[in-house]
């Protein structure tokens, strides 16, 4: 096997604890919070931003928000609920998301996209302006 081959064998002995731990611990959290009856992220949130906001460390105070309670977005409060939450509820289409545009991207219907948006004023100005750069040519 290549990749046995590429890594190092004291390394990996090290950190193979490490790895079972991660690689069963999403699912027995998620069951001990099943068995609680908390079946979301929805329903964990709460939960998760209390304990955030015990925590030493926690320098914001949660508010109750449309989508529920919060730190706000962005700051180092709601980015441990997230990474908490992540970690817990594991997103299994995360790896098969489509890019939202093609690489290969026609442009000339691009270009004809964009003139059509153009009002009557520019497209005038427009084909003016390429018309008299195809008459220099």
């Amino acid at each position: 096997m290549k990749l046995a081959t590429a890594i190092n064998a004291n390394i990996y002995r090290a950190i193979v604890p490490t790895l079972k731990l991660a690689d069963i611990s999403s699912a027995s959290l998620l069951d001990t919070l099943l068995s609680n009856g908390v079946a979301s992220r929805t329903d964990a949130l709460p939960y998760v931003v209390f304990y955030v906001s015990e925590l030493p460390t926690t320098k914001r105070k949660p508010y109750e928000g449309q989508r529920g309670w919060t730190f706000g977005r962005g700051n180092a409060e709601d980015k441990r609920v997230n990474r908490i939450l992540n970690n817990i509820f594991v997103d299994v289409n995360a790896d098969t998301k489509k890019p939202k545009t093609s690489k290969k991207t026609d442009k000339v219907a691009q270009l004809k996209s964009a003139f059509e948006k153009l009002t009557s004023a520019e497209r005038r100005r427009f084909l003016l302006s390429l018309n008299h750069s195809l008459v220099q040519a």
